[in-house]
């Protein structure tokens, strides 16, 4: 199970690939992985996103930064798509925009999207 730790130097969030700055409390766990032993830090908004978008009920071997941007993506762009109006197809020069904003940003947005969501 992760356990929250306090950075005593800078690390990469293994699953948003952001910086983890020194001070900032994180969350850590290690794994083995082909006989590799291996530790998973992240930020606890990434850890948080990804229990509460149930991204480990899908997947036998964990989830990979490559698995967390893709759903956090999608996420983002049903999120957004859900708010247009039905007739979809107008809108599909706005949804090609959508797909071109950067990852930071649509975590970010998906993250204030869930705090929301939960008061």
């Amino acid at each position: 199970a992760p356990t929250e730790t306090k950075a005593v130097k800078e690390h990469r969030c293994s699953f948003c690939n952001e910086r983890i700055m020194k001070g900032e409390k994180y969350m850590k766990s290690t794994h083995i992985f082909d006989g590799r032993v291996y530790d998973w830090k992240s930020h606890k908004h990434c850890s948080k996103l990804a229990d509460r978008l149930h991204m480990y009920s899908d997947c036998d071997e964990g989830v990979t930064q490559e698995d967390f941007i893709e759903i956090v993506s999608n996420v983002h762009d049903d999120i957004l798509i859900n708010m247009l109006p039905k007739e979809v197809e107008k809108y599909g020069d706005i949804i090609q925009q959508l797909r071109k904003v950067n990852f930071k940003d649509k975590l970010w947005y998906v993250v204030r999207y869930y705090n929301k969501l939960m008061k």
